[in-house]
Parts: C-alpha cells; sequence; structure tokens
C-alpha cells in the first residue's frame, strides 16, 4: 500500500516547505543526509531550551541568531541545502513549523520509497522488547516496507494508537474511558 499525502498537506505552510527542501534535496542527490539533519535539529529544538529561545525570540537580533545558527550547523556537519533552508525559516519566522515540515518531510521520502509510515502513539516510550514486537506484528498486518514513527503523548493515559495512512487502531486507556463514560450515560 503506496503512502500518499493529499494535496491539502502539501499546500499547507509547513507542506510547501517540506516539499521544497525535499525538492532540493533531490537535485543535490541529498535526501537521507538532510532527513538526518531535520530529525536531529527538530529533537535538538524541542529538548534544547536555550537554542529555542535563540531562535524564537523576539530580543535576539538576527545577526545573533545567524551566528547562533551557524556555528550550530558547522558543529552538527548538516548539509549546507539543510543550513540555507533552517536559515530562511528563522529568517521568515517560521522555526515553529519545524515539527510539522520535518513529518511532512519523512513521509515524502516514505513515499519515494514506497514505504508505508506507521504512526504509533504511547503515553511513555516503549521499551526495546515492546518496540521489536511491535514492529514485528505490523509486518504482519501491513506487508511490504513499513517505517515505524514513535510519538509519546502522555494524554493517551496507557495502551498505544497506530495510525496507518487514513486508519487508525486505538487501543488507548483514553479512548476504553471515553466509550465507557457514553455507556453509562445512555444506561441511565
Amino acid at each position: 500500500m503506496k503512502t500518499t499525502l493529499t494535496s491539502g498537506i502539501l499546500t499547507s505552510l509547513p507542506g510547501r516547505y517540506a516539499k521544497a527542501l525535499f525538492d532540493l534535496a533531490q537535485e543535490e542527490r541529498q535526501v537521507q543526509r538532510v532527513g538526518s539533519s531535520l530529525r536531529a535539529f527538530k529533537k535538538l529544538f524541542h529538548t534544547s531550551q536555550d537554542l529555542h529561545q535563540v531562535l524564537t525570540s523576539p530580543t535576539i537580533s538576527q545577526k545573533e541568531r545567524g551566528a547562533a545558527l551557524n556555528a550550530l550547523c558547522m558543529e552538527m556537519k548538516v548539509p549546507e541545502i539543510f543550513q540555507s533552508f533552517v536559515r530562511q525559516l528563522v529568517k521568515a519566522q517560521r522555526i515553529p513549523y519545524l515539527p510539522h515540515i520535518e513529518e511532512i518531510y519523512q513521509s515524502l521520502v516514505a513515499q519515494e520509497k514506497k514505504e508505508q509510515v506507521i504512526e504509533v502513539i504511547s503515553a511513555y516510550p516503549l521499551t526495546s522488547a515492546q518496540s521489536t514486537l511491535l514492529k514485528d506484528r505490523l509486518k504482519k498486518a501491513f506487508p511490504g516496507i513499513i517505517s515505524l514513527i514513535f510519538v509519546n503523548d502522555p494524554r493517551v493515559l496507557g495502551g498505544i494508537m497506530v495510525r496507518v495512512g487514513s486508519r487508525v487502531i486505538d487501543a488507548t486507556l483514553i479512548s476504553q474511558l471515553n466509550k465507557l463514560a457514553t455507556v453509562m450515560k445512555g444506561s441511565t
């Protein structure tokens, strides 16, 4: 089953940025390297309060942001097209869109490789054994090449939710509690 992106996603602001970056990366034959850089930068952006502050604070000048960004990109050894891309995001004050851009970019990569992206949402990180077991079972249910994206969302309380394209398999505790509440309201 081929992963497809709807035109609505690609015409959204993050979608246009992701598609532009993907097209540039394809031209330069650096799709995987740019994808890895994007994933690493997104993770750093979310985990480093200092980086987040430098890139989003209106009190920090463009010159200071540029210097910090250049130093970080040099340290991370990211491709030049990625450096230019991130500079443009910061300059245009679009850096908050980074998580969505990364998600759409990875979907474009998966689509290009005819890979199916499966998102697994859980309240807490899965153990290595749980991840392996889940991947094995999902490979049986969805033949072909699959790529798992693990997301932690404490709002689900427990259990997991699996998204495969437009299909959702919801085995979360919050979903079960909501169903129980609905049943109890109906029986009174």
